[in-house]
C-alpha cells in the first residue's frame, strides 16, 4: 500500500486543500470518498507516500478539518487509518 488518502468531511474543505496542494506543486488526485470509509458524500484526495509529510504540514498550518489518513490499496480495496 503506497498511496495515501485524506478524507474530508466536505467539498470545502477538499477544495481548500487542493488550491493549498497546487500553490505547493503536489502531485495529487482528488476523489470521491470511498464507500468503505464513509457512507456520505465526502471528498478524499490521493496522493503518494513522499508527498504526505508536506500535506499534513500545509493542512496543520491553513487549518484544513480532514476526517483522516488512510494508507490506500485501491485494487483490493482496503483502507486502513493510519493518523
Amino acid at each position: 500500500m503506497t498511496d495515501r488518502l485524506i478524507a474530508f468531511d466536505s467539498i470545502h474543505q477538499a477544495l481548500r486543500a487542493e488550491k493549498e496542494f497546487l500553490k505547493a506543486g503536489m502531485k495529487f488526485e482528488l476523489t470521491p470518498t470511498p464507500r468503505e470509509i464513509s457512507a456520505s458524500c465526502g471528498q478524499s484526495i490521493v496522493l503518494s507516500d513522499m508527498e504526505l509529510p508536506l500535506a499534513i504540514k500545509i493542512i496543520s498550518r491553513e487549518i484544513i478539518k480532514c476526517r483522516g489518513v488512510y494508507a490506500a490499496d485501491f485494487s483490493q480495496r482496503i483502507f486502513e487509518k493510519i493518523d
